[in-house]
């Protein structure tokens, strides 16, 4: 079977153009939204309403609220040993990497080069996020709307729509150094969390909807894969959540690297659904999508979070499963790679070579489609 350029187009104007699922290049939140004038945004601080204030932390290194814009580190001066003046302050030993039994502290970094070295506070780093005492807010904004994802039953993501990263860490059996092996370090139950209530909106004037989950708790961040009782240079997922119906009890008892098993190569954080939503009543509330979330701290544990991430709707069953709803092969597939093919999107690019659209992948789409879904 063969399709001409001419046939697509005219097959994507009789079918329309439904949005193909890929993963974001960047899933982080875009701003930080200080205040709210004439009912919009504002982006520096001291203009309209104040939408993101302090008290923050106590410790300057987590006070500035730019720092929850981008992906969290994944490295960070070690406490544990060798503390001394660096270029720009004082820190402690060389770089290590942060996992579920060591959290992100001092000033980090998201350079593989930095792993064991101590550069100065200068030298590339950034802060690890952001600090919230009683009585402080803040707000990100996403470019693109979170949008609700149907629950896929955990082909991917459960359902889960955005995840916040803070720097949660299970309890263990011991002190964990940097050369420790993760196969040999024992979880003795509980987390070390700073509970940050949070809350989404639509628009910036509201109305705004809270989550009975908070974050910075379960699950903590693991950055990097652990794989045949040693660290790779591999990172995790940050955009996959941890399955949502595991609790504590699941993290207790086994060695932290069976819980980073657990986590089935996702970053970690706390995963929230759009699904799970009260309004001011504390009637349930499902919201399509949002484009605004609201970190407070109401409880004055001075919890901090590291960076908020959009969940992608998740892999199909196949390269030809393009669109809603996911797991099921019909028109509105045929239809996303045509509207795909003809604009150049990346989401028809489904075979060699990668960057050109051609016969190939008209040719991959076609025998994936006939295959069907598993």
């Amino acid at each position: 079977m063969a399709l001409s350029k001419h046939c697509l187009a005219f097959s994507v104007v009789v079918c329309g153009s439904p949005v193909v699922h890929a993963s974001a290049a960047d899933p982080w939140a875009d701003r930080v939204v200080h205040g709210v004038l004439d009912g919009e945004p504002v982006y520096e601080p001291g203009v309209g309403n104040a939408l993101t204030f302090g008290p923050f932390h106590t410790d300057a290194l987590w006070g500035d609220p730019e720092s929850l814009i981008g992906k969290p580190n994944t490295l960070d001066y070690d406490d544990l040993q060798g503390w001394g003046p660096v270029p720009g302050g004082f820190a402690g030993g060389p770089m290590r990497r942060l996992s579920i039994v060591y959290s992100a502290w001092q000033y980090g970094s998201n350079d593989p080069a930095h792993l064991g070295e101590r550069p100065g506070w200068l030298d590339g780093r950034r802060r690890n996020g952001l600090g919230l005492r009683a009585g402080a807010q803040a707000v990100v904004e996403f470019d693109e709307p979170v949008e609700n994802n149907p629950d896929d039953g955990g082909a991917f993501h459960w359902g889960v729509d955005f995840i916040i990263h803070g720097n949660a860490w299970f309890a263990s059996d011991r002190a964990v150094e940097a050369g420790a092996s993760m196969d040999s370090v024992l979880l003795s139950g509980g987390v070390f969390a700073e509970p940050v209530e949070v809350s989404v909106a639509q628009s910036i004037t509201g109305p705004w909807y809270t989550f009975e989950r908070t974050a910075d708790g379960l699950c903590p961040t693991q950055p990097w894969a652990w794989e045949a009782g040693a660290w790779t240079d591999a990172e995790q997922d940050w955009t996959k959540p941890v399955d949502p119906s595991l609790d504590t009890a699941d993290f207790t008892n086994i060695t932290a690297a069976e819980a980073v098993g657990l986590f089935a190569g996702s970053a970690g954080g706390t995963p929230f659904d759009l699904d799970d939503l009260t309004d001011d009543t504390g009637q349930p509330v499902s919201l399509g999508w949002i484009r605004f979330v609201r970190l407070r701290d109401p409880s004055g544990t001075q919890g901090e979070v590291c960076g908020v991430a959009d969940v992608a709707a998740g892999t199909g069953c196949n390269p030809a499963d393009l669109a809603d709803p996911i797991g099921v092969l019909d028109l509105t597939d045929i239809s996303a790679f045509i509207a795909a093919f003809v604009s150049g999107d990346q989401g028809a690019d489904l075979a060699d070579p990668i960057g050109v659209l051609d016969l190939n992948d008209i040719t991959a789409f076609i025998a994936a489609f006939s295959g069907g879904c598993p």
